[in-house]
């Protein structure tokens, strides 16, 4: 039996899950403020893309076996990586890198990735659009051709971009406090059901942000219910001078047994401006 797998680009994780994600997952990645989920997708997508225009390794894929279990594992890079961006622009995102890493994280996110803006959109129907717009001179621009739903253009450009590829979505606390009179949180979590589902014949990794602490605890477990992976990212030693973020698996499918094996409990991580997101520590079960 042969299975796809994606890595995630950063080593120092990728050696602790087997080489990389199952394809075909939709990953929650669920974040106390701060603590590292962003610096994770960023450090992601620029190892990835460094992986992807390594001329010294032109075979993209390469096979790994278990003999174990007699299968063949696909290790696999995705054609292009994209980015959709709710209620952000491209520039709010190259801005973050530019400041945060050096310059080549800039580079690859403005050359190296395709980007989905979806703030015309996210504002059009708010009081945003009343308080920063005028006739002489438009702060924020919004599209007022397009008569779909926010939901509506995410669905299009996956069914476009998605098969084969890593796609972002920035972000699902943008999406939860985006209740309209055509849009409810219950709609939302009926398209995360449809998108999980359908991902499976996309082969290659969603990726959602998700603030913590932001929902009820039903609509958290709800979410968490629906999707293939979950990442927490959290801060502990909160009470001494140099707080340290840690980042565990609560779920994840064909995932959990290996790292149960393994007898893995948490990553300790750390973000450095030149080597973006990394695992300094795992912490395991004795």
């Amino acid at each position: 039996m042969k299975l796809g797998k994606m890595p995630t680009g950063i080593k120092t994780f990728d050696v602790n899950i087997n080489s990389g994600f199952p394809a075909g997952s939709v990953i929650l990645l669920l974040e106390d403020i701060g603590a590292g989920a962003r610096e994770f997708i960023y450090t992601s997508i620029f190892n990835l893309n460094q992986m992807r225009t390594d001329t010294d390794n032109p075979d993209k894929t390469k096979k790994k076996h278990n003999d174990e279990n007699n299968m063949i594992s696909n290790i696999m890079l995705p054609n292009k990586i994209c980015y959709i961006t709710v209620s952000k622009s491209k520039e709010d995102i190259l801005s973050e890198n530019a400041y945060a890493f050096h310059s080549d994280f800039y580079n690859v996110f403005k050359n190296g990735l395709v980007f989905k803006e979806l703030s015309d959109i996210y504002f059009r129907h708010s009081i945003v659009q009343n308080i920063w717009i005028s006739d002489e001179k438009k702060a924020m621009e919004f599209d007022e051709v397009s008569d779909k739903n926010i939901l509506e253009e995410i669905s299009e450009f996956l069914t476009k971009n998605a098969n084969n590829n890593m796609v972002i979505i920035d972000s699902l606390t943008d999406l939860m406090m985006h209740e309209t009179d055509y849009l409810s949180k219950n709609d939302i979590i009926m398209f995360l059901k449809g998108m999980t589902q359908i991902s499976k014949t996309w082969n290659g990794l969603i990726y959602i942000l998700l603030s913590a602490n932001i929902l009820e605890k039903q609509m958290q477990e709800i979410i968490n219910d629906v999707v293939d992976g979950v990442l927490v990212f959290e801060w502990f030693d909160k009470g001494s001078v140099k707080m340290r973020r840690n980042l565990y698996i609560p779920k994840f499918r064909g995932l959990i047994p290996q790292l149960e094996q393994n007898k893995i409990a948490k990553f300790e991580t750390k973000v450095t401006s030149d080597g973006g997101f990394e695992v300094s520590n795992v912490r395991k079960i004795i």
